[in-house]
């Protein structure tokens, strides 16, 4: 069961149009992610309306594919019934049919196929942007969630420094400045606390707005993206889904062209026809005869020539193709950035892991105790204190940004759904 769960996620994930990025660099600092995080993406991506709507488009556009495979004309079944008087009677039976002659049939599925094609590419992108909103939304959460613990523990402790401060104020250790210090420090914190409140608040309407009210597992807790990333030159740009899509339009395009010029032949109808005839004059036997006739009806392009058909269909895939090579240039330089974003990113939380990761907690008793002692002052003490918070937050926001950049670059790659599946 455990291996058939595996091997049904891995085919999910491998839906969605994956370029083949290097597999160990995706694999890297996954271990430690939550593996029920990738369950969560799977079901979320199975039962989201956007999924379900694009899937539907698929349908549709396989079952239009089928009706433009099927033959153009249906054969046609004529009754003839002439009564000339008392004289003469004739009555026939005919089958006809119109000759696909020149290929509309094929050019027009030419056309169902192309359309197909960019539904699929249509479905990819859909699945790998509602995983992309999801993770950058989780990133967010956590990032806020984490930033509001600190400003609540910041205003935790600078609400016990005020009472000590009182204290210390009327048993005359303090003077009156120290207080209105640590006093406007505490308005601070808790005029943070409540912007770390509404940030948190938007952050996770976003998130369940995108999970239908439910909390995905935790993700940065204890891992990081990999460091080395592919550059962009090992991306194939035309195996991305936005430029597949770009390119079924374009061949959708052309095969219209190619429907509107066969549509300016006209196509023969057959017509065969079997009757009987039968002839009455006065004083005579009746005459009865079996009729059998032959048609051949073609029409005549002469009052529309269809060539301003050709000239549209024409004109719309030459605007197509140059929008194609428009978004290939968009997409590329998207790649690039996306990377350079994720490696500034990157540089800058490895400084801060070399920097001013120290141990905050611990720094944070050291201050208590040199306050305590004497060693330093109330202003000196509460500006230390409410450092620690700083660099506390900013590490956090660090880290947000590195999952962020991370993910805008494995959206662009179109690599998400394989960075998903390697979480063990």
């Amino acid at each position: 069961m455990i291996r058939l769960q595996a091997a049904l996620l891995s085919a999910f994930f491998a839906s969605i149009l994956l370029v083949g990025l290097p597999a160990p660099v995706l694999a890297e600092n996954t271990k430690n992610l939550d593996p029920a995080l990738r369950e969560f993406a799977v079901q979320l991506l199975a039962e989201h309306p956007a999924i379900r709507a694009a899937e539907s488009e698929v349908e549709a556009a396989k079952a239009h594919a089928r009706g433009q495979g099927q033959p153009l004309y249906n054969p046609e079944l004529g009754i003839g019934y002439e009564d000339v008087g008392d004289e003469e009677k004739t009555k026939e039976l005919g089958l006809s049919q119109t000759v696909d002659l020149w290929g509309k049939r094929s050019a027009r599925y030419g056309v169902a196929e192309a359309e197909l094609s960019a539904a699929n590419a249509r479905l990819a992108i859909v699945r790998k942007t509602l995983l992309a909103d999801l993770l950058k939304a989780l990133s967010g959460y956590e990032v806020a969630k984490s930033t509001l613990a600190i400003a609540s523990e910041r205003v935790k402790l600078n609400q016990g420094f005020v009472e000590l401060a009182e204290r210390r104020y009327k048993a005359g250790d303090l003077t009156q400045t120290d207080l209105l210090t640590a006093k406007l420090t505490f308005a601070e914190a808790q005029a943070a606390e409540s912007t770390a409140m509404a940030d948190f608040s938007r952050s996770e309407e976003q998130l369940l707005a995108i999970t239908g009210g439910k909390l995905p597992p935790a993700l940065l807790s204890e891992s990081q993206p990999p460091e080395d990333t592919p550059s962009p030159e090992t991306v194939v740009a035309e195996t991305l889904p936005e430029l597949q899509v770009s390119a079924a339009e374009v061949e959708a395009a052309r095969s219209r062209v190619r429907v509107a010029r066969k549509n300016r032949y006209p196509d023969p109808t057959l017509g065969f026809s079997i009757g009987e005839q039968k002839t009455f004059e006065p004083l005579m036997p009746k005459n009865s005869q079996t009729v059998i006739g032959l048609r051949l009806s073609i029409p005549l392009p002469v009052r529309n020539t269809y060539n301003a058909e050709v000239d549209a269909a024409g004109a719309n895939e030459i605007t197509l193709e140059q929008n194609r090579r428009n978004l290939r240039r968009q997409i590329t330089a998207r790649l690039e950035a996306s990377h350079r974003r994720y490696m500034a990113a990157r540089a800058a939380w490895t400084q801060w892991e070399q920097q001013g990761a120290a141990p905050l907690e611990e720094q944070r008793t050291l201050l208590q105790r040199l306050f305590e002692s004497g060693e330093i002052n109330a202003v000196d003490y509460i500006i230390q204190l409410n450092q620690t918070f700083t660099t506390e937050s900013a590490g956090i926001e660090l880290r947000g940004q590195l999952w962020a950049t991370w993910f805008d670059w494995l959206e662009a790659s179109a690599s998400l759904g394989e960075w998903m599946e390697n979480i063990q």
